[in-house]
């Protein structure tokens, strides 16, 4: 028998590990949707609010998890998965989506909205969430919610200066991360009307998302991470400051919505971008990714700046698990030898980095650059449930088409 693949791996990550603290600790049967309010080792549930974000990435895993029990790729029942994914996704539309495709951001454990200031984020993976489910049951119930509300995100994009709490940009700078997740949606959304109709519908708007999120990318591989209009600006940390990890999720989108749109003449070069971005993000000293390179230049202010600034050398469960997956898929599906060494380099230091064991449940997924546990708030207080599944099951269903 040789070593163990790395799709076995991700299978029983996900099978003994993962997948059993979400589905124990997760589910609110009395009132509906999920509690993700847990510390950074799992250990104790903060607050039972309900941040609409992480309520739509619950569903989405869900949805995928049970597409793959379904293949015979996870050991789970896709019955009882679906039940919990199509209960979570009754629990948004009730309470979370407005009739223009706005999404609350925060409600309290019974569904009522808190206050809170609107995300894109959150109204993505409300929308991607209800796309997943559909690829997964065919049935068109949600597609005209999901068409609202990625149409509303797009536009907001689109016009400038998106709301992207809880870190903002200055007014007047365009975020990568809102045009990655504004493909994300795009796709999503496009697999599930193939999902109800068999056929591919339009696809002129997931082409001008595409286009959109690859006008940050640079020669030589690189991604600017915030684009500033003011020529004044470009000497700051907010304009020169870089995110690997961005960069690398942003790849394997594009490189999956190139294959959906049959046009793929730049794939080769977004493939050979894979292994620059592992090396621009690669610490040298202690192993695995930085959350921020290129943190250098004049000050400018603000609460996003003040993240990069304070948190560059950390090392993040989700930088991780999707650089896992876009190398991987740059070394399996189109053969790159440099990609698939970086792979095993980034999944080495994954697995011995990030899985709970002793000090925690599933995986403790904020680390110190020396990869200590780090017992603080990432973006929103919560414990992220969706990163390190998608990207486990991207793995697993790579390897069941190699």
């Amino acid at each position: 028998m040789g070593p163990e693949q790395p799709e076995q791996i991700a299978r029983r990550q996900l099978e003994d590990v993962i997948l059993p603290f979400w589905l124990e600790n997760g589910i609110d049967t009395e009132h509906g949707g999920f509690f993700t309010c847990f510390d950074n080792r799992g250990r104790r549930r903060l607050s039972t609010d309900k941040f609409t974000w992480s309520q739509g990435r619950f569903v989405w895993l869900l949805a995928r998890a049970a597409r793959l029990a379904e293949r015979g790729l996870l050991a789970l029942d896709p019955a009882a998965l679906v039940r919990h994914a199509e209960r979570g996704a009754s629990f948004l539309l009730e309470h979370a989506v407005g009739p223009d495709g706005r999404c609350a951001y925060v409600l309290d454990e019974k569904g009522e909205p808190l206050a809170g200031e609107r995300s894109v984020f959150a109204d993505a993976f409300v929308a991607m969430g209800l796309a997943e489910l559909t690829v997964h049951t065919g049935a068109p119930d949600h597609l005209a919610t999901i068409d609202l509300i990625v149409q509303r995100i797009a536009d907001d994009v689109a016009a400038g200066d998106p709301p992207t709490p809880p870190y903002p940009l200055p007014a007047g700078c365009s975020g990568f991360g809102a045009r990655m997740i504004v493909l994300n949606a795009r796709l999503d959304q496009v697999r599930a009307h193939q999902a109800v109709s068999g056929r591919k519908p339009s696809l002129d708007e997931l082409r001008a998302a595409r286009a959109a999120m690859l006008a940050h990318r640079e020669d030589g591989g690189l991604f600017t991470e915030t684009f500033v209009a003011d020529p004044s600006m470009r000497d700051t940390i907010l304009a020169r400051h870089r995110t690997p990890g961005h960069a690398l999720e942003g790849t394997w989108m594009a490189l999956e919505a190139g294959d959906l749109l049959g046009e793929t003449g730049d794939h080769a070069d977004l493939v050979a971008g894979v292994s620059a971005l592992c090396a621009a993000g690669w610490d040298d000293e202690h192993g695995g990714l930085f959350r921020y390179t290129g943190v250098s230049g004049r000050p400018y202010g603000g609460p996003y700046e003040d993240l990069v600034r304070r948190t560059w050398s950390t090392k993040l469960w989700w930088v991780h698990s999707e650089a896992a997956y876009a190398t991987r898929l740059a070394a399996v599906r189109y053969g790159d030898a440099e990609a698939a060494g970086w792979f095993d380099r980034i999944w080495a230091y994954t697995l011995r980095t990030f899985p709970g064991g002793a000090d925690g449940e599933e995986w403790i997924q904020i680390r110190d650059r020396t990869g200590a546990p780090l017992d603080e708030v990432v973006a929103l207080p919560v414990k992220d449930p969706y990163h390190i599944s998608r990207n486990l099951m991207q793995i697993v269903a790579l390897g069941d088409h190699r």
